[in-house]
């Protein structure tokens, strides 16, 4: 019997690490966004923003699958640090160019690469977790990812104006190489994942073998729809939402503490979401997070006060943040580990394709078309509520599975050391 690192299953400094670390890379991801959206913005094409996430989107929509399956087959440990060392040599290569669709074609060849990247940290997170519950282990990486949206928008506005893009963008190719090291000293103290069969395996087989496995769990078929609609409803305020909430907060500074109202909610969320007493309802994190997120957008759209939206926000990220733990909770509860990398790779297209249709519909024809919009992405997040709930209602009575809490899914024979203890 192979022995395993007593630092695994003793010692929390991985995760942390992890969470850490996580957290300032996507606090450089933020800062080549935004510099990349203040670039357009400056230049007068209020579609060039548009364009810009649908060039991030579209190619990681059509090529996730194919990164799932590559992740499920070969050994993540080596797929994490050498796709994260590719990320930041993309980045670090837009840095250095001077016209605007050279660096989207580079950003958005890093975006294809971080689909390998992040499903094979998914597929690695139960190895990492030491004695910490892998409930509170999602937990912690939802509030480092908060906490990095809420720092990370802000910062970068305002370091944009000093330093420039391609200054922006170096940072963030280094605080990417940094995760890559972080990866590769974390990967030496864990072993393989158990990864899908090797015999007459191809890549397309393996695409298919995911989606099989992800469709197989009537839990999370019932779920789907939520999933797109919030996600659908979210990009469609994240454009609207700009121009109404500017419109009607008068300022700049009110506008930016309207917006950290969510951030700060999804902290808590996050945080509430890894309690023993919520962590395993996780049908609630999801469909009760979906609901606040929906009524949050749906006040924003309906009140022309700030303070009310900001209120109503904080609300709307904590549901935004039970969520968001909920729907890493379910993967792994629902999915079989030898496609854990499959499903969030499949979870990561159904985002970018949830993004690409919300911000083409979200862009407002004219100013006065945002509040609308906004209208229509909170009836749109309460259409998927509805639907989950009437969903997993009817799972309920013909199945007899609870809705507040998720039987684990067969592991495939599993290595039993992976079952964290409280």
């Amino acid at each position: 019997m192979t022995r395993i690192p007593t630092i695994r299953r003793t010692s929390a400094v991985p995760l942390i690490a992890l969470v850490v670390i996580s957290s300032l890379s996507i606090v450089g991801d933020e800062a080549a966004s935004m510099s990349m959206v203040l670039t357009a913005v400056n230049q007068g094409q209020t579609w060039m923003v548009t364009w810009f996430s649908l060039a991030l989107a579209i190619p990681a929509m059509i090529l996730a699958p194919f990164g799932g399956a590559i992740v499920d087959r070969y050994d993540p440990r080596k797929i994490w640090g050498v796709c994260l060392a590719l990320q930041s040599l993309c980045i670090g290569i837009a840095a250095l160019q001077d016209d605007f669709w050279s660096r989207i074609a580079l950003l958005a060849a890093s975006n294809v690469i971080n689909i390998l990247s992040s499903s094979a940290a998914f597929a690695l997170l139960p190895k990492l977790t030491g004695p910490i519950r892998i409930e509170r282990a999602n937990s912690l990486m939802a509030i480092g990812s908060s906490l990095a949206y809420l720092v990370g928008p802000a910062l970068s506005a305002w370091i944009f104006g000093i330093v420039g893009a391609s200054l922006m963008l170096g940072v963030n190719a280094g605080t990417t190489a940094l995760l890559a090291a972080t990866a590769l000293v974390l990967v030496l103290r864990v072993e393989r994942p158990e990864s899908a069969e090797p015999e007459s395996w191809n890549l397309f087989n393996g695409v298919r073998d995911g989606w099989r496995a992800i469709r197989s769990s009537a839990i999370v078929a019932a779920t789907m729809p939520l999933l797109i609609l919030i996600m659908i409803s979210t990009s469609i305020e994240a454009v609207a939402g700009v121009f109404w909430l500017r419109q009607i907060s008068g300022s700049d500074t009110l506008y930016g503490l309207v917006l950290s109202c969510w951030a700060v909610g999804s902290i808590i969320g996050a945080y509430l979401a890894g309690t023993k007493r919520l962590a395993p309802r996780t049908m609630l994190l999801i469909v009760g997070g979906g609901l606040c997120m929906a009524l949050a957008i749906l006040a924003e759209g309906l009140t022309t006060i700030a303070i009310i939206i900001g209120m109503a926000f904080v609300i709307g990220g904590m549901g935004n943040g039970t969520h968001n733990v909920g729907v890493r909770n379910m993967i792994f509860q629902q999915i079989p580990q030898a496609h854990t990398g499959s499903a969030w790779a499949y979870y990561r297209m159904l985002t970018s394709t949830s993004v690409a249709i919300g911000y083409i519909v979200g862009t407002p024809r004219t100013p006065g078309d945002a509040q609308s919009m906004v209208i229509v992405a909170g009836v749109c997040a309460l259409v998927g509520v509805l639907v989950a709930f009437v969903a997993l209602r009817l799972l309920r009575l013909h199945r007899r599975i609870p809705t507040s809490h998720v039987t684990p899914a067969p592991r495939d024979d599993a290595d039993q050391s992976t079952v964290v203890s409280n």
